[in-house]
C-alpha cells in the first residue's frame, strides 16, 4: 500500500479535492503539494482537509467507490442483480468466477484506503491546529474530527465487510516506520474495536443536523447507525437495539410519508434532504454540497431501450415475483414500458407482470432499478442521492435485534409494520409469528424488498446465516439464495468462502508482507 499513502501526495489529494469539488465560499482556495505545519495552521486549513475527504468517498469520478463500483461488490454476488453478459468485470463477479485480478476488486480496495489515508492525514491536521486562537472554537475542531473519524470508520467498514482481517492504519504518513511501509493484516475483531472508538468519538462531538444543502455530511444519527450496523454483523444485539433506539427516539428522522410521494418520491431527483435520509453521498455541482458530482447508478441501472442507459444492473424477474400487487415498493421496477423502438416491453403473468402477447409485447426477461433515475437521452451524470444509511433500515435493524434477544414481541411487530405500510402494505400479526426463526426470515424478506439496490443484500444473507446456524455456517442462506441463480451451478464451491473477497493483486504485488497464500479459500482453485 505504499504507493497509496505517499505523504505529500495524501495533502494535495485533500487540498486539490478541495478546490475541484468547491468549498464553502468564504475559504481560500489553496492546494498544497507538502505538508507544512507553518502554512496549514488556520481553521479553514482544517475544514479544506474535511471537504477533501469526504471527496474519498467518490474516489475516481462518478464511478468510484460510493458513486458506483463498491455496489459491485454489494449486489453482483447475491440473488437480485445480475449484469450483462458483455460486463467480463461484472460477470465474474456475478457467477463467482472471480479472482485476485479482477478490477473491480482491486479499485474498491484502492478507493477504501485512500479515503483511510486522506481521513489519517486530515485527523493529524486538524489536531495540530489551535481553533481557539485562530477566530473559532473547540466544537468546531472536534466536529471536523469526528467528520473524518466517522469516514475513517466507514471506510474500515467497508474494508472488513468485504476482506476481513485488513491492514490497520490511524495515523499519517508521517509518522510511518519501516514496517509501516508494508503493513500486515489487523484481525477484524480489533478493526472494529478502533471503529467503535471513531464512532463514539463522532456520535459525541458531531451535530444533529446541517442546513440542507450540507445534507451529505455526517451527524449523530449517521454514527449512530453505523454503529447500529455494525453491532448488528458483530451479532451484539443489544447494543445495536440500544443504538437503533437512540436514532428512533431522538425525533431526526421519519419515514417518507405516503402524502408525500412515499418510496417512489423517495429517490426523485429532487429529493434532496428528506428526513429519511442519515448519511447519503449526494450527487450535486453545487458549490459547498459536501458531495459529488454525479453517480453511475442512473446510466447502469437502465438498458439502451428504456432511455439508452447500459443496462448493468439487470433484477431477476423472480425477484419481480416476490412483490405483492399493493406493494408501492414495485413500482421502482420496470414491470412494463415501452422501449426506445416501439415495443412494449412487459413482465410475464406468471412473474406477477401484467404480461401480454406478440406482435405487440415482448416478454421482459429481467426487470431494472428506478432508485436512481436516468433522465434524458445520454445524460450520464446521476443528479440523485446514493443512499448510505436510512431510516428504515435502522428500524428494521432494531426489530431484528429484538427479536433475536427475545423472540417475536409486538414492538418488533410495530417497527416492521411501519415500513410495510409506507408502502401500502396491511400489518402483519404477532399471532402469526410463534417462533425467531419465522420473524427472523419475514424481517429478512422485508428488508430484501425495501433494500434492493442499496448494496445490502450480500451482507443480509450472510448475517442471516449466521444467525440461523448459531455461527456455524455463515454461507448457508447465501447458498440457498444465490445457487439457483448461477448459470452453472458447479461455479459454487463449498471450498471458497464466499463471505470475503480475494486480497487484490495490485496489494499482493506492492506490499511485501502479503504473500499469494492470503488468497487460499478466497477463490476457487
Amino acid at each position: 500500500m505504499k504507493r497509496q499513502l505517499s505523504y505529500p501526495l495524501a495533502l494535495l489529494y485533500l487540498m486539490a479535492a478541495c478546490t475541484l469539488q468547491g468549498c464553502d465560499k468564504n475559504l481560500k482556495e489553496e492546494t498544497y503539494s507538502t505538508y507544512d505545519q507553518n502554512t496549514l495552521t488556520k481553521p479553514e486549513n482544517g475544514q479544506q482537509a474535511v471537504v477533501g475527504a469526504y471527496a474519498g468517498l467518490k474516489d475516481n469520478g462518478g464511478y468510484g467507490y460510493y458513486a458506483g463500483f463498491l455496489y459491485w461488490l454489494y449486489e453482483y454476488p447475491a440473488d437480485v442483480v445480475t449484469t450483462s453478459p458483455v460486463s467480463k468485470q461484472g460477470v465474474q463477479l456475478d457467477q463467482l468466477t472471480y479472482d485476485a485480478s479482477n478490477s473491480i476488486i482491486n479499485n474498491v480496495w484502492g478507493s477504501i484506503f485512500r479515503l483511510i489515508s486522506r481521513t489519517n492525514e486530515a485527523d493529524a491536521l486538524i489536531n495540530n491546529i489551535d481553533y481557539v486562537n485562530n477566530g473559532s472554537t473547540a466544537a468546531i475542531k472536534n466536529q471536523h474530527l469526528g467528520e473524518v473519524r466517522f469516514l475513517r470508520a466507514l471506510a474500515y467498514f467497508d474494508a472488513t465487510d468485504l476482506w476481513g482481517d485488513v491492514p490497520l492504519i490511524r495515523k499519517p504518513s508521517s509518522q510511518f516506520t519501516t514496517a509501516d511501509m508494508n503493513p500486515k493484516l489487523t484481525s477484524q475483531a480489533i478493526i472494529e474495536d478502533s471503529m467503535i472508538t471513531d464512532l463514539k468519538f463522532a456520535k459525541q462531538y458531531l451535530p444533529a443536523g446541517y442546513p440542507p444543502a450540507q445534507i451529505a455530511r455526517a451527524t449523530t444519527g449517521a454514527a449512530s447507525a453505523l454503529l447500529t450496523r455494525l453491532y448488528m454483523r458483530r451479532g451484539e444485539w443489544q447494543n445495536a437495539a440500544d443504538e437503533a433506539q437512540t436514532i428512533i427516539q431522538s425525533g431526526q428522522y421519519d419515514l417518507r410519508a405516503v402524502a408525500e410521494g412515499g418510496i417512489q418520491s423517495l429517490f426523485y431527483t429532487d429529493n434532496r434532504a428528506d428526513n429519511e435520509f442519515i448519511f447519503v453521498l449526494k450527487s450535486s455541482s453545487d458549490p459547498g454540497a459536501y458531495t459529488i458530482n454525479s453517480n453511475s447508478f442512473g446510466i447502469n441501472s437502465l438498458p439502451w431501450d428504456y432511455n439508452r442507459g447500459w443496462g448493468n444492473f439487470p433484477i431477476h424477474l423472480e425477484f419481480y415475483a416476490l412483490f405483492d400487487s399493493a406493494d408501492d415498493r414495485k413500482t421502482l421496477l420496470t414491470g412494463i414500458y415501452k422501449s426506445l423502438y416501439g415495443e412494449v416491453i412487459s413482465v410475464p403473468k406468471a412473474y406477477g407482470g401484467p404480461g401480454g402477447s406478440a406482435p405487440d409485447t415482448v416478454a421482459a426477461t429481467y426487470v431494472y432499478n428506478l432508485k436512481y433515475p436516468h433522465i434524458n437521452n445520454y445524460n450520464y451524470a446521476g443528479f440523485n442521492n446514493v443512499t448510505i444509511l436510512r431510516y428504515a433500515d435502522v428500524l428494521l435493524m432494531r426489530a431484528e435485534a429484538l427479536n433475536e434477544i427475545n423472540g417475536p414481541t409486538q414492538e418488533s411487530i410495530d417497527l416492521v409494520n411501519q415500513v410495510r405500510n409506507r408502502s401500502k402494505l396491511p400489518n402483519i400479526n404477532l399471532t402469526d409469528y410463534a417462533t425467531k426463526q419465522q420473524l427472523r426470515d419475514k424481517i429478512f424478506d422485508e428488508r430484501n424488498l425495501e433494500f434492493f439496490m442499496e448494496g445490502r443484500r450480500r451482507d443480509d444473507l450472510l448475517r442471516w446465516g449466521r444467525s440461523a446456524t448459531n455461527g456455524a455456517s455463515p454461507l448457508s442462506k447465501f447458498k440457498t439464495y444465490v445457487l439457483p441463480r448461477l448459470r452453472d451451478p458447479n461455479t459454487y464451491s463449498d471450498a471458497v468462502n464466499y463471505a470475503v473477497y480475494p486480497y487484490p493483486q495490485s496489494e499482493l504485488q506492492a506490499n511485501t508482507s502479503l504473500t499469494p497464500s492470503v488468497n487460499n479459500g478466497r477463490v476457487r482453485q
